[in-house]
């Protein structure tokens, strides 16, 4: 008579691993797919990937796995960073407020780098089920925010932001999503309909940020697609890039006069407002400019960091003594529309330095591994971080990082081989 017990136990151990990652994989791609559609479903899957991860990692046991262990300490070293500024400066203060921005943006960093340390050490598991689930779930994202957003440019005069209810982090997140997304498809298929599908996409999500009236990103994403696209495409020779060429003019032919030329001719009189006012007065762009303006001297003079308290004193004492840049103190206890000035004038230097090194590695690393989908998301997080925070907001914080996750993992699995069936 044949023993079988211990073979079952070992398959169901192993069915309840598979459908743990399942359900984490499910979370995730449900916590992006929500994002621009609903908030709260959102953060709820964001949470229940996070329950999911702790829970397979606690059954894997002692078993320490080192895939893309650099990204998940990339990312507890951004979240440690800002949870470590919040209490060495408001642990048993008077103001200390637990929903302080940079501490809950700390948290949810380091909620995203336990579920990217579970996703990557289940690399080897399920790899053709992931892949299809990851290109199928951004796909259905894409789509059902870009569907949103028309939704709301046919049925509004306001400007698109989805059910995020601001326009510049709904921007910013959608071209993240957009890009990676249109290089995703890109990489599995170089055929003439594949690339005509890109360049639809494109088309589409550019249409969109315009609509969202965000000046940064509706310049930046046509030169963030061309950039990726010549530099990881570029054996396709000149027509691909005709191709780009040709639908940014012709879309910027259309949206000129109605959103474009507009918005452009606001910003080119904020400017010039902002030298002949010496940004007293409240704008869009010379509020920015006053806030980075004293930011950067506050940092200069507090190169160790402060409080938001501080911070607040501190500007307002530099408004006193300048005479100028009065516009920025309505924004300085929220933030200051710049991720590296604000990071720099609170978390001080070594906070600057944490920042720059999470940029730098992740895009070091997209270059030499050709991920075009990294390089193109991380290339947005850049140019959104000069206008405004990416790291402090709730929704982006979550989205990005799981992004740079699902980016990292669908690489990973197609350049893995695979295995003879």
């Amino acid at each position: 008579m044949t023993y079988t017990g211990g073979t079952s136990r070992s398959l169901t151990k192993k069915h309840w691993r598979d459908a743990l990652y399942f359900f984490a994989v499910s979370a995730v791609l449900l916590a992006v797919m929500f994002t621009f559609i609903s908030e709260k479903t959102a953060k709820v899957s964001f949470y229940w990937a996070f329950y999911f991860s702790l829970i397979g990692i606690i059954a894997n046991g002692r078993q320490i796995s080192r895939q893309h262990l650099w990204f998940t300490g990339l990312l507890a070293l951004l979240g440690c960073s800002k949870v470590a500024w919040f209490y060495w400066h408001y642990l048993g203060q008077a103001d200390y407020n637990p929903f302080n921005d940079y501490l809950n943006a700390g948290k949810r960093l380091l909620i995203a780098a336990v579920i990217s340390y579970y996703l990557f050490s289940q690399l080897a598991r399920q790899q053709q089920l992931t892949r299809r689930m990851i290109e199928w779930g951004l796909i259905v994202a894409f789509t059902g925010a870009t569907a949103y957003g028309l939704y709301q440019y046919f049925s509004t005069t306001r400007r698109v932001e989805f059910a995020l209810d601001r326009a510049t982090i709904s921007a910013y997140g959608y071209a993240m999503l957009a890009a990676a997304v249109l290089f995703m498809l890109a990489a599995k298929k170089h055929a003439k309909g594949q690339l005509l599908l890109c360049l639809g996409i494109f088309i589409v999500a550019w249409f969109v940020i315009i609509q969202t009236g965000t000046r940064n990103m509706i310049a930046a994403f046509p030169f963030i697609i061309f950039f990726v696209g010549l530099f990881q495409f570029r054996h396709l020779g000149w027509k691909g890039a005709a191709g780009i060429i040709i639908a940014i003019a012709v879309l910027a032919a259309v949206c000129y006069k109605p959103m474009i030329k507009p918005r452009a001719d606001i910003a080119i009189a904020e400017f010039n407002h902002y030298g002949n006012d010496r940004g007293n007065d409240n704008g869009s762009l010379t509020s920015r400019l006053a806030m980075w303006n004293i930011g950067t001297a506050c940092f200069a003079a507090n190169p160790l960091g402060m409080n938001m308290e501080q911070r607040t004193a501190w500007f307002k004492e530099y408004v006193k003594a300048k005479h100028r840049d009065a516009s920025a103190l309505n924004f300085v206890s929220i933030h200051l529309h710049n991720e590296l000035i604000d990071s720099a004038t609170l978390q001080g230097i070594q906070g600057a330095i944490v920042m720059v090194l999470f940029y730098l590695a992740m895009i070091v690393y997209a270059l030499r591994k050709n991920n075009a989908l990294l390089l193109s998301v991380m290339l947005a997080v850049v140019i959104s971080g000069l206008t405004d925070v990416v790291f402090i907001s709730r929704e982006l914080t979550v989205c990005v990082s799981l992004l740079l996750t699902l980016s990292l993992l669908w690489q990973s699995i197609n350049a893995a081989p695979r295995k003879p069936r």
